[in-house]
Formats: structure tokens, C-alpha cells, sequence
């Protein structure tokens, strides 16, 4: 189940990366404001949050947007090497500026939502059923997203520009729209993952930075640009979390990501499913 909230939220920056050669630093702190929006959504409006999951996304997609437009557009001329630079501090700087807005205005430090459904059980096996909806909710929704790249133009053109941006221009994708609602479907997808991550677990304010590193451990691990490779690398960083917590101690699983990071930059760098050069 975690390692689906890490593949779902991981693969919004995969494919922002393989679109506009854009790092986003700030993708954490998309998924944390998510997980707070969540939590006032229920709180004050008593909204169920698998509904504020599907909710989140058309608004965080406009905010992405217009998070791409007001700070990364300005910067998407330049050549590969100075955009990267530029984003990644552009992105970090806004990641900082985020925290610290949230940590003052935001004044509960620990954040969670406090919504249970009966458990399911199997022998003597007792199961949260709501850990297994969230898992199932999540693969229905990147089964969505699989439909949605492959049959919608905008779909069609993601994957374009991800395979040949040169190529998808001189065939009319409008480079630059479609740049935009990458990065605003990769925002959206952070947000809704958030959802459930305050669902089960608790939120604070500086959470955002350390979960992007383990979405780039993702990214890597799964291939550039891979839905299946995102959900795949998710699942492993979480089996691998959850064993590390259990035989080695909690204070040992938040290491286990760059471990796996470093392993596959070794043995594959183009990931489990990314296509070598």
C-alpha cells in the first residue's frame, strides 16, 4: 500500500521530467499541501476522503499549471544543462518558501485524519480493509492514467514529447500547452496521493523534501517516463521500507531508498523499465 502512494505520486514526476527535462523539487510539498487539504476537506466539510482524492485533482491540476507558467516557463528556453540547473533551484527554492509558509500558517504541527472502516478477517489473519481500498483505489487509477495517455490526444502527446520532442513538434503538438498540463497532472497525482497518506499516516509541514528523494529513488529504480515502472519501483521501495523497519529497526528504513538508488544507478541506470540508450 505504500509503496502504491509512492508509485502514484512518483510517476507525476517521472513523466514532468521526461516532458520538459524539468526536476521538481518541490513535488513533495504538492503531496503534503494535498494531504492538508484532505484533511480540512474532512474535518469542515465531512467529505470522505477516497472522494476528495478524485475531488483534488482538476484543482491542483490548474495549480500546477499555473505553478509551471508563473515560475518554470520563464526558464524553458534555455539550453538542456542550464534548464536543469535553473529548475532544480527554481523548484527548491519554492519547496523552502512552501514549508516554511505552511509550518506558520498551518498551526497544527502533526496532522492526521481519523477514518476507520471494519477490518477483514481471514483465518486468524485480521486485514485493514481500509489499507486494502486504498491499494485498490490507486490501481484503478493508474489504470485510468494508462488509458488516458494511450487513447486522449493529450496522452498521445505526453508520450510524443517524452520520445522525441523535436519529432512531436514537427508534427503540430503544441509543445508548450501540453508542457503545462504535464506538469499540472504530475502536481495533481502528488496531491491525490497525499489524500491517502494522511489517511493512514500522519503529515507535517516539512515532510515534502525527504519524500521527493525517494520519488526520484522511484523514478530511477522504474525507468524515466514509465507508469509501470513508477508503480513497480514504488512497490519495492515500500516492501523494502516495511522489511527494514521490521528486522532492522525503524530508525534504519528511511536509508534503504538511497541504498536502492545507488544499487541501480550501478547495475541498471536506465531503471527496471527505462529503455537504454
Amino acid at each position: 500500500m505504500l509503496g502504491g502512494i509512492y508509485g502514484l505520486a512518483a510517476f507525476g514526476l517521472s513523466v514532468s521530467f521526461g516532458v520538459l527535462n524539468v526536476l521538481n523539487l518541490a513535488h513533495g510539498e504538492f503531496l503534503m499541501i494535498g494531504s492538508l487539504a484532505g484533511y480540512a476537506a474532512f474535518v469542515h466539510l465531512n467529505m470522505n476522503p477516497f472522494v476528495s482524492a478524485v475531488l483534488v485533482i482538476p484543482l491542483f491540476v490548474m495549480i500546477g499549471v499555473g505553478f509551471y507558467l508563473l515560475l518554470i516557463r520563464p526558464v524553458t528556453d534555455k539550453p538542456l544543462h542550464e534548464l536543469l540547473v535553473a529548475s532544480i533551484l527554481i523548484t527548491l527554492g519554492a519547496s523552502l518558501a512552501i514549508e516554511d509558509l505552511t509550518s506558520f500558517f498551518w498551526k497544527r504541527p502533526v496532522t492526521g485524519i481519523d477514518y476507520t472502516l471494519a477490518p477483514l478477517q481471514v483465518g486468524e489473519v485480521v486485514i485493514s480493509s481500509l489499507r486494502l481500498l486504498v491499494l485498490l483505489f490507486i490501481c484503478i487509477l493508474a489504470i485510468v492514467l494508462q488509458v488516458y495517455l494511450k487513447k486522449t490526444f493529450v496522452g498521445r502527446a505526453i508520450r510524443a514529447i517524452t520520445q522525441s520532442r523535436e519529432g512531436a513538434k514537427i508534427v503540430g503538438v503544441p509543445i508548450s500547452r501540453i508542457s503545462a498540463l504535464t506538469f499540472g497532472l504530475g502536481v495533481a497525482l502528488a496531491a491525490s496521493a497525499g489524500i491517502f497518506y494522511v489517511t493512514l499516516f500522519t503529515v507535517t509541514p516539512v515532510i515534502g523534501i525527504p519524500l521527493t528523494v525517494k520519488y526520484l529513488c522511484v523514478v530511477v529504480l522504474g525507468g524515466l517516463g514509465s507508469l509501470v515502472g513508477s508503480v513497480v519501483g514504488g512497490l519495492i521501495l515500500g516492501l523494502a521500507e516495511a522489511f527494514t523497519a521490521y528486522y532492522l529497526g525503524t530508525e534504519w528504513s528511511p536509508c534503504i531508498a538511497f541504498v536502492l538508488l545507488i544499487a541501480i544507478l550501478i547495475i541498471r541506470p536506465s531503471g527496471l523499465f527505462g529503455v537504454r540508450e
